[in-house]
């Protein structure tokens, strides 16, 4: 209930401040070095304060080298519990405190436990994030080649996260046949109190390795962040999937799974970044009983040039009986790749 209030305190405030109010966009931030900034804070998000300076253009600061923050803006503060708080952003009456205030609310919290601070009404090219990666070999000896490319884009609400991805891979041999596999996601969370979360997604994809010619998939369901903070996230998930699928020499065919789902990620946010992320994807058949197909996929990301990255990402996919009699069980791999982030 308080927090209802809250949000509509915040969204009277809002209202009522004029947004060319140059009080508005005069955020102070100040260092443990005791160097003052002012500029306009962007976002806060693993780890990191995204900032606006005249002078100094984009900055990236470490949440803990921050001192203190003021803003007479207002934001969505969410800290490692769950919970999310709205309004300006005062300076607490020690160093390792953040007072959230509006009207007659205010929260004092722990800067430590902040994992994210969004502006409320960020426009919508601020609220997207992404990557877009390329990866080519080829070898002479064999007239051996191979192409992939990997992109992702987020893009976030107080509410909502919507998810879009698409990867493909191509190699082809002197000696052998060309074989491709590509994917394309879109994705959907609604975030709920104390960390949990709502799922929905729709996906295709395709594997010549697997002699996969087309899968379709709708999921529904559910999870829970396990842990949240401004370094790591792990996310579990469950939910029910709809599968409509062809393989190669074989009827499409229809199927109801299970799925089991476990993200985890890790941020290195000292210069250079790194990124290390591991998702496992179980789909116990609930129409083909019996039959069980899972996804790993791990990728680390290390930048070499600011927004520059380089990476590897291993997978293994598996499926304990396709319906195609020639298809493989298991395609796994490792492609190296380098990138950009946006």
């Amino acid at each position: 209930m308080r927090a209802t209030l809250a949000a509509l305190a915040v969204a009277l405030a809002a209202l009522a401040v004029p947004p060319s109010s140059s009080a508005q966009k005069a955020d102070t931030v100040v260092l443990r070095n005791g160097d003052r900034i002012v500029g306009e804070i962007t976002y806060v998000d693993r780890g990191a304060l995204s900032y606006k300076t005249d002078d100094m253009g984009m900055l990236a600061i470490k949440w803990d080298k921050i001192r203190r923050i003021i803003s007479y803006r207002y934001f969505e503060v969410e800290v490692g519990s769950g919970n999310i708080y709205y309004g300006q952003l005062l300076a607490g009456s020690q160093e390792n405190q953040v007072v959230v205030a509006v009207s007659t609310f205010s929260d004092t919290l722990r800067a430590s436990d902040i994992v994210r601070i969004n502006p409320i009404g960020r426009s919508f090219l601020s609220r997207v994030d992404g990557h877009l990666s390329i990866g080519f070999t080829y070898q002479r000896a064999n007239r051996l080649w191979n192409l992939s490319t990997d992109f992702a884009a987020d893009y976030r609400t107080r509410q909502w996260l919507t998810q879009l991805e698409a990867n493909a891979y191509f190699q082809d041999e002197e000696a052998s046949s060309a074989t491709s596999r590509s994917s394309l996601a879109l994705q959907q969370q609604r975030f709920l109190a104390h960390r949990w979360l709502l799922l929905g997604s729709g996906q295709l994809e395709q594997n010549q390795e697997l002699d996969l010619d087309l899968r379709a998939l709708l999921t529904g369901g559910g999870g829970r962040f396990l842990i949240k903070t401004p370094r790591s996230d792990v996310l579990v998930g469950s939910g029910l999937v709809y599968t409509n699928e062809r393989f190669t020499a074989s009827t499409v065919t229809s199927n109801l799974e299970l799925l089991v789902t476990v993200v985890g990620e890790y941020f290195r946010l000292d210069t250079p970044q790194s990124d290390l992320q591991a998702t496992l994807s179980l789909y116990p058949n609930l129409t083909d009983f019996g039959r069980v197909r899972g996804d790993l996929e791990v990728n680390l990301s290390h930048e070499f040039i600011k927004d520059f990255m380089m990476g590897i990402t291993m997978f293994d996919k598996f499926d304990s009986r396709p319906p195609s009699a020639t298809a493989a069980k298991n395609d796994y791999g490792v492609t190296f790749n380098v990138g950009w982030t946006f």
